[in-house]
């Protein structure tokens, strides 16, 4: 009876360190199971403030850029109106230059017909082409 004893035993002792192996697999488990669903908590949480601050930074840089490019366009506009008032003034200039001309071109006309009726009418003396030094 000893051996079936001592087997008895032997088996009681197995059960027990089986139930106690399981036990502590189990809390191992549960342990690495809560740390685990720990950490992806927190890396969910961190993502989501990674994906707001990014969300943040990309609206700060989109408002920066249109700032700039209105500047810019306004700083365009700017240059344009300059560059308009400057060809308006050449224009005002060649316009006056031109009428200047015109009434020289005029005057020089004038002069010429007369002189050309002082030689047709015979009154050379009295009317003469200018630069022409007339002498008595």
């Amino acid at each position: 009876m000893v051996l079936r004893e001592d087997q008895s035993k032997a088996t009681y002792s197995q059960k027990v360190d089986f139930a106690k192996l399981r036990s502590e697999l189990l809390a191992a488990d549960s342990t690495e199971s809560s740390t685990t669903r720990a950490s992806h908590e927190r890396l969910t949480n961190d993502l989501a403030k990674l994906n707001a601050r990014l969300r943040d930074e990309i609206g700060r840089t989109q408002a920066s850029v249109r700032l700039d490019l209105n500047l810019e366009k306004g700083r365009i506009r700017e240059e344009a109106n300059v560059q308009e008032l400057k060809i308006k003034e050449t224009e005002t200039k060649i316009e006056q230059e031109v009428a200047g001309l015109r009434e020289k071109l005029e005057a020089v006309k004038f002069q010429t017909l007369q002189w050309l009726m002082g030689v047709c009418t015979g009154k050379w003396h009295s009317v003469h082409p200018p630069g022409i030094i007339v002498t008595n």
